[in-house]
């Protein structure tokens, strides 16, 4: 069997976290950097999108798992149409329309309860994450402290639903990148969504968001601010942007938001 080469993917389109996206005709392909991730990590994410399929969500079916010039690749069906970041960027006297979008989105996934044992408790990948945060040993332990007193749900959470991870094929949103995809509490994965706004930049944005999740869930702001220190923290980790690592720090040490 003939094995292919990356120029036989399509274009890239991405290039983010150690990963490649190619885009054919109607294929997609992302690509691992085998110095991140291993065969297993590629399979869990393959994993995550088939269960979120047989969920019932709008997601692209995977259509192959195969190696390209030392790395491992996922290709999916394309969905040929605009992200909600691209409708966000071009319309952005809709925004308060296209938050809201998301949000509902959000709902739809939050309001699946799972017993998939396979899907990784939050509370669990959240504890790992401080404890190679690299913060100090005190502010570990209070971060630890902090997360554990927080309810126990199992609710399923996306874990990076942001505008760039929701493309519509006319009006049907399907929810891309499920890697990050864990059973936990709706206000956590609520908190990683608006601090994923924030460290892109977009503070009013996130405000936004903020507001529409609590309205549209019925859940005190100040619950979910709660969280952030906790997924500031776990985002140290694997971020090296001085400006952004300057935020999540601030974040990290806000104890009280009201």
């Amino acid at each position: 069997m003939k094995e292919l080469k990356t120029k036989e993917l399509g274009k890239v389109i991405v290039e983010r976290n150690n990963r490649l996206v190619y885009q054919a005709d109607k294929v997609v392909t992302k690509v691992f950097d085998h110095n991140f991730y291993n065969a297993s990590d590629v399979m869990k994410e393959a994993m995550n999108q088939a269960y979120a399929i047989e969920l019932g969500f709008n997601v692209p079916k995977i259509i192959n798992i195969f190696e390209v010039e030392g790395n491992y690749a996922i290709s999916s069906e394309r969905i040929k149409g605009k992200t909600l970041k691209e409708l966000l960027d071009e319309d952005p006297k809709n925004s308060k329309k296209y938050i809201e979008t998301l949000v509902k989105i959000q709902k739809d996934i939050l309001s699946k309860q799972s017993d998939n044992l396979k899907l990784p408790k939050l509370k669990d990948k959240l504890n790992n994450y401080i404890s190679h945060s690299g913060l100090d040993a005190s502010t570990r332990y209070d971060l630890h402290v902090r997360l554990e007193k927080m309810p126990n749900h199992y609710k399923v959470c996306h874990g990076d639903l942001t505008p760039h991870n929701v493309i519509f094929d006319k009006d049907t949103p399907y929810i891309l990148d499920w890697a990050h995809v864990t059973r936990g509490n709706a206000s956590a994965d609520a908190s990683m969504t608006y601090l994923l706004f924030l460290l892109d930049g977009e503070d009013k944005l996130a405000d936004m968001y903020l507001k529409a999740f609590s309205k549209s869930l019925d859940i005190p702001l100040q619950y979910v601010q709660e969280w952030v220190s906790v997924v500031s923290a776990t985002k140290l980790a694997t971020t090296t942007d001085e400006k952004k690592r300057e935020l999540l720090l601030k974040n990290v040490n806000v104890v009280d938001f009201f």
